[in-house]
């Protein structure tokens, strides 16, 4: 065996993983309905599919700096937990979805920055869907990383932080424990990266076809997809 295929197996294989990986969806007022659910359905099609296995997958929480009800940008209220409860947990993965309406999201931002900001110290991966990458620019977490985040918000992005490295063309970044993605579908491609590097390719393709989506975009895939440029009206 290569050197690069064990370097692969050994990505991939935790043969110390007993317990479920718990992974936190931190909510807040106003984000975005499917940046919260489409990683969040990933990761439990996952669970189902490693449970299959005899294996462990992941212990999934949805929660705020409050607990309780949170409207989202769409309207639909979402019951979470307090962040606080999660205090003592063993946080695998931080996932914060974006907003609709991240310019209002921002002025009252500072709580949860500095909850994320601390969290991060110790949670094995940290992650954003969409604008959720705000979020972590603001809490120091992306300075001098290449990342993504939705187009519609890249002007903004870089005017409030010229020291992360934006990529305006891929769906979602890797850089070491930091993963950023682009507008809300791309979440799916990120989660489903994410559970491959967890468990392996065939773990996430069956995740894929649970949800009868693409396997994966690639991350270095464009936001604008040449299909979808050549479905819009000329001008458009």
């Amino acid at each position: 065996m290569s050197i690069d295929e064990m370097n692969h197996r050994s990505e991939h294989q935790h043969p110390a993983q007993v317990q479920p990986r718990t992974v936190i969806f931190v909510a807040y007022p106003q984000m975005g309905l499917l940046d919260l659910t489409g990683a969040q359905t990933v990761f439990w099609a996952a669970t189902r599919s490693l449970g299959e296995l005899g294996l462990p997958g992941y212990d999934l929480h949805t929660a705020s700096l409050d607990g309780g009800s949170i409207r989202t940008g769409e309207g639909l209220v979402v019951e979470t937990q307090r962040l606080g409860e999660l205090a003592d947990s063993l946080i695998d993965t931080l996932i914060v979805p974006g907003s609709p309406h991240m310019r209002q999201v921002m002025a009252d931002s500072a709580p949860l920055v500095d909850w994320l900001r601390v969290a991060a110290t110790t949670a094995r991966r940290t992650t954003s869907v969409c604008s959720g990458s705000f979020f972590l620019a603001r809490a120091g977490l992306l300075d001098g990383l290449r990342v993504a985040t939705h187009w519609l918000m890249a002007d903004l992005f870089e005017r409030m932080f010229p020291q992360v490295e934006l990529d305006r063309e891929a769906i979602f970044v890797q850089q070491g424990s930091v993963w950023t993605s682009a507008g809300v579908s791309a979440g799916i491609d990120l989660a489903l990266a994410m559970v491959e590097a967890d468990n392996g390719r065939e773990v996430a393709m069956q995740v894929a076809r649970r949800m009868v989506v693409y396997y994966r975009r690639p991350d270095n895939q464009e936001q604008w997809s040449p299909l979808l440029q050549s479905q819009c009206p000329a001008g458009a």
